[in-house]
């Protein structure tokens, strides 16, 4: 029995060797599945395809949670809800031949958006508690005004690189390198329904992420009221080399799916933030409102090696934000477990 199965087994790996060497990539005979179609991409063929991990993030998130839930307080110092690593990329690649290819990663996110919060309409309130009737304190009760951010952040990310391919059969593995460029920035406007008064009480919006936490002006207060009127977070320019190994399986004529994992070096340069804040404090001549423009946080320059959706730290990092304003999508690098679908022409 055992001298059976060794035989048969020996025939398997005999057949399976044999097979392969008639299919080596580059070996001049084109590999085709039973209706003669071409199974690989050959020269002049382009690549076109995506990271099919957010689908199945996406996917598992939606069965387990029984439904998808977003996170509605995206103003521009969050994290990046909608993208996660370098998933949200269009993935390309142009064949020189069959044993190598120009390659070109591609992601344009950005997002731009409001968040409205009522607030009670302080001076329709003061009106009506100087000089008006029960009636119209309780009408001047429900009456609101809107305080209102605006945000836009977004990020860009172009890499392109030579791979070279190797491989038998359906299953090709592939290795080379590319160089990155990458580009973040984000800010916001707060505009209020209330004005700062010396007069009576006014309630504004202090953290639209909290959300909507509410503060109340007092025009007594012996300390200094600031809210925020506009945020510019420092921008931030990444550039970067990754070298890559991957292998690819063709399911279909033309159709594969691939993984790959990479290392290498980002320098990352950040500028410091920029806000407008209006302040109000009680002064030696009466209530002042004032504006003050002021840095928070000084200009940054981070430089390091890392493998591929490294989340250790920010300096030696190619995924992790370096500040709030580059929060998420950061990345030079491919990502842990990429799972590409590729479509040939």
């Amino acid at each position: 029995m055992k001298k059976k199965v060794v035989a048969a087994s020996f025939l398997l790996m005999t057949s399976m060797l044999s097979y392969a060497q008639e299919t080596k990539l580059g070996d001049g005979e084109a590999l085709k599945n039973k209706k003669g179609r071409e199974i690989m991409p050959v020269k002049g063929d382009v690549a076109l395809g995506f990271n099919t991990v957010p689908v199945i993030d996406f996917l598992l998130n939606a069965a387990s949670l029984g439904g998808f839930t977003g996170n509605a307080t995206n103003v521009a110092g969050n994290a990046v809800q909608y993208t996660s690593n370098t998933n949200n990329q269009i993935y390309g690649k142009y064949f020189l031949d069959v044993n190598s290819a120009i390659r070109v990663r591609l992601g344009v996110n950005s997002r731009t958006g409001s968040i409205t919060n009522p607030v009670q309409d302080a001076k329709a309130m003061h009106d009506a508690l100087v000089g008006g009737t029960p009636d119209d304190i309780e009408t001047a009760s429900h009456m609101t005004v809107d305080d209102k951010v605006k945000f836009h952040r977004s990020n860009v990310l172009l890499a392109a690189g030579y791979e070279k391919r190797r491989g038998y059969g359906r299953l090709i593995g592939f290795y080379g390198a590319e160089l990155g460029i990458g580009r973040s920035n984000a800010n916001q406007t707060v505009t209020y329904g209330n004005e700062f008064s010396d007069l009576y009480l006014s309630d504004y919006t202090s953290n639209f992420n909290a959300p909507a936490t509410v503060s109340t002006l007092n025009p007594a207060t012996p300390t200094t009221v600031s809210r925020n009127l506009k945020t510019t977070y420092g921008g931030t320019w990444r550039f970067g080399l990754r070298a890559f190994v991957g292998v690819e399986y063709f399911v279909f004529p033309k159709i594969s799916v691939g993984a790959e994992y990479g290392w290498g070096f980002v320098h990352t340069r950040q500028k410091g933030s920029v806000e407008t804040n209006q302040l109000y404090f009680n002064g030696q001549s009466g209530p002042v409102v004032a504006e003050e423009t002021k840095e928070t946080g000084g200009a940054s320059i981070n430089s390091g090696f890392s493998v591929d959706n490294n989340n250790g730290g920010p300096t030696y990092s190619l995924n992790n934000p370096l500040s709030n304003s580059t929060n998420g999508n950061t990345a030079l690098s491919g990502g842990t477990g990429a799972i590409t679908l590729l479509f040939h022409f």
